[in-house]
């Protein structure tokens, strides 16, 4: 910065400068000159200023050093007057209000930069520098507690005081995520999801999030997310356990792909022109087809025209994205850390998330009878089929598709009951939804809807095929390998829900009134 610019920032804040001078001081004299005083420092060392930006931090900063400098010249000018006034003994002298706040200011400061860098300090060099300085322990002791040598725990104390000098001296600004957390959210695709709950700790999904776009030391989390080390340990162990960290040398970066806001963004700028035709194609050729659907013999076939598009698209929906899998398949599932096998991936913002969970084809064990429910969330005012207590869930859909009898012992046969999914009569339990045998199925997608369900696919890999560049793009190279896979299961599946968005915002479908399981069928074998 030039000399010019600042002396005019300095003019026009003279004010603010003689009050932080007034507030330390006592003397209005005294005051004016410590503002004089800031006022030369700071045009003397505005030179060293690269970013202008940052002069008044740069200017405060300048001023604090100032005052200190200032009041102990003063306090040793006050000692000397007093010495020559009476030199026949030296008067000790009480401090200065000025003198005890200073020395209470830079005591605590010290204070803070020791716990400070403490806090930074890896688990055994912790332990062992709070054993020796804290609890007066020596090497050997400590040496056998932590079961390592006494020359390690020499080393370590070695290292702890090199380290603490450097880093009291040294100006450490916690990160952005130290206040502002972010939002992180799972996702995942696979037989079984044992990931569900893992991020209710909000801390792992600002690990996660900052360790994304390039690696990062347990430290360098530490400052970011603004931390200490005892409360940060657990957490990295824990993501590194499952599969979501992982650590190169004394790094650690995220494993998984993140669906960034910015990246959401310009998927829908390159992609919102080309749903609405479709949409349109595929409604028209739906609402052709229902006298032949009409005429075949299954569960809920006098449905309205409105309620059983819904029900044929999410049919066609899913038949389609199995065809994208034939087409183009996204591979074998991955064996996960958690347990179970499949694919996870983030997101960092709640933009354009389309579901409230899917379960595509869940057969019982006998192999007699399936379901497929979709949670759009564009038809969660009629339909949540909730994913919790999954088997016991299943079992209970699974007697209603084939109408046999409730099974006591089956508490969420209630819930279900409740939100309109299948009924109990007498013990009995029937679905509210469409139940297919599985060769009316077959006719139904093989023959009746199979242009539905292909146009879909073909929009599924349209889009996917497109997102996989883009998100390559937006995705750090160490888990580029990832987004392929991530770009087929996510957004195939979006394609779905957009087209099914797009045809209610258009008014070609309507939601009904009340608790209907509008995307949720079963097959009887």
């Amino acid at each position: 910065m030039d000399t010019k610019h600042a002396y005019e920032l300095i003019t026009e804040n003279l004010p603010s400068i003689y009050g932080y001078a007034a507030s330390h001081l006592y003397d209005r004299g005294i005051a004016e000159d410590l503002a004089s005083e800031i006022v030369c420092e700071i045009l003397g060392s505005v030179g060293n200023l690269r970013d202008d930006g940052a002069f008044w931090g740069f200017a405060w900063k300048i001023a604090e050093n100032t005052l200190r400098k200032f009041i102990r010249r003063e306090g040793l000018k006050q000692k000397a007057e007093k010495f020559t006034d009476n030199f026949s003994g030296v008067e000790t002298l009480v401090p200065s209000p000025e003198e005890e706040h200073i020395a209470r200011t830079e005591q605590d400061e010290q204070l803070y930069l020791i716990r400070r860098e403490l806090s930074l300090l890896t688990k055994t060099r912790r332990q062992v520098t709070v054993a020796y300085y804290i609890h007066n322990k020596s090497c050997s002791q400590i040496s056998k507690e932590l079961n390592i040598s006494v020359e390690m725990v020499k080393y370590h104390l070695f290292k702890t005081r090199k380290q603490l000098k450097e880093g009291i001296n040294m100006t450490r600004q916690l990160g952005e995520k130290s206040y502002d957390p972010g939002v992180f959210r799972i996702n995942f695709w696979g037989d079984w999801n044992h990931y569900s709950n893992f991020f209710d700790r909000k801390l792992r999904g600002s690990i996660v999030l900052a360790a994304y776009y390039a690696p990062m030391s347990a430290e360098e989390l530490s400052v970011e997310l603004g931390v200490s080390m005892p409360y940060l340990e657990e957490e990295i162990e824990a993501l590194e356990a499952a599969g979501v960290l992982l650590k190169d040398g004394t790094k650690y970066q995220t494993n998984l792909v993140i669906i960034t806001e910015e990246y959401e963004k310009e998927i829908e700028r390159k992609t919102a022109d080309l749903y609405p035709p479709v949409a349109k194609e595929i409604f028209e050729d739906i609402q052709e087809l229902l006298p032949e659907v009409r005429q075949l013999d299954f569960m809920c076939s006098d449905w309205d025209d409105n309620k059983l598009t819904f029900a044929l698209f999410n049919i066609a929906m899913v038949r389609g994205f199995e065809h994208t899998k034939e087409i183009s398949p996204y591979g074998d599932s991955q064996a996960l850390k958690l347990g179970g096998h499949g694919w996870i991936w983030g997101h960092d913002n709640d933009i354009n998330f389309h579901f409230r969970g899917v379960t595509m084809h869940t057969d019982n064990d006998e192999g007699t009878a399936w379901f497929s429910a979709e949670n759009y969330i564009a038809t969660e005012p009629c339909q949540h089929y909730e994913h919790w207590r999954f088997i016991e869930r299943a079992e209970a859909m699974w007697s209603a598709i084939l109408g046999t009898g409730a099974d006591e012992r089956n508490d969420t046969i209630p819930d279900l009951v409740d939100r309109g999914i299948i009924s109990c009569t007498d013990g009995k339990l029937s679905a509210n939804f469409p139940v297919f045998t599985q060769e009316v199925y077959n006719k139904l997608t093989e023959e009746i809807l199979a242009p539905v369900c292909h146009k879909i696919a073909d929009m599924m890999i349209k889009i996917s095929d497109l997102c996989t560049g883009i998100m390559k793009d937006h995705a750090p190279a160490s888990v580029r390998d990832q987004c392929a896979t991530i770009a087929k299961i996510h957004h195939r599946l979006d394609v779905g829900a957009i087209l099914l968005e797009r045809m209610i915002a258009d008014g070609r479908l309507t939601l009904p009134q009340g608790k209907v399981p509008l995307c949720i069928f079963g097959v009887k074998k």
